[in-house]
């Protein structure tokens, strides 16, 4: 099955760092860049990169919103989610995602191990190979089969709160709840440690907007008012 890596981005030097890496890394994949940006996305720079599509983000920016685009943009492909702070480490990471995923249709996500990320159960350890997990997935870079959006959906953009005004920034718990909706249709998250990210190196294109700093009670909350339960217990 073809995929395609769905990137939302707003800054250029992170998009050319992450694109460039991902190119000597994989063979295949198709590259959708969201971007919203306020300055023209660099077409030109990442043209030595091979064909990149850019497609525009909607503002203020809701990480939800703007995923969802490149979900729509993308078709029938399964789709790489992947930030742009990301750096694949591990050649051919991604085709591996894409293998695990067709050989363990019990799983709805399949994501990368990282080297630091929101949730210590993603970070790389010593064990190899794929791993269950229990709870959530950070989207750093995860793999979801198209045939499991068909099922559970799309991502939940309400987890946008206060999106470009006072408050929160635009993204918070919709991985949670995306995560929570797989578990609920009766699928497994899983963490392949032979798949490594780099997601310290670059610096974060959205949560370093200290306008907008994070609230995270205000999304914690709008979980529980959905679901009935707090969103990081098995």
């Amino acid at each position: 099955m073809s995929y395609a890596i769905i990137i939302p981005s707003k800054k250029a030097t992170n998009l050319l760092d992450c694109i460039d890496r991902l190119r000597s890394m994989e063979e295949t994949g198709r590259i959708v860049v969201v971007w919203d940006g306020d300055q023209e996305p660099p077409r030109e720079q990442v043209h030595k990169f091979g064909w990149v599509e850019f497609i525009p983000g909607v503002k203020p920016f809701v990480f939800a919103r703007n995923i969802n685009c490149g979900l729509r943009a993308t078709g029938q492909y399964d789709v790489v989610l992947m930030n742009d702070d990301a750096l694949l480490c591990t050649p051919r990471g991604l085709a591996r995602l894409s293998s695990d995923c067709a050989h363990n249709p019990e799983y709805g996500v399949i994501a990368s191990s990282v080297d630091l990320c929101g949730t210590q159960n993603q970070v790389h350890d010593i064990r190899p190979g794929l791993r269950e997990e229990h709870v959530m997935l950070a989207f750093v870079c995860v793999y979801i089969p198209r045939t499991v959006i068909h099922e559970v959906g799309m991502l939940d953009e309400r987890f946008g709160i206060n999106a470009g005004g006072p408050g929160a920034r635009g993204y918070g718990l919709e991985d949670d709840d995306f995560c929570w909706r797989v578990r609920q249709a009766g699928m497994k998250l899983g963490v392949q440690n032979d798949v490594l990210v780099n997601h310290t190196t670059l610096p974060s294109t959205f949560r370093s907007d200290k306008e907008h700093p994070a609230n995270v009670f205000l999304h914690e909350a709008l979980f529980e008012t959905k679901w009935g339960r707090h969103p990081r217990k098995p």
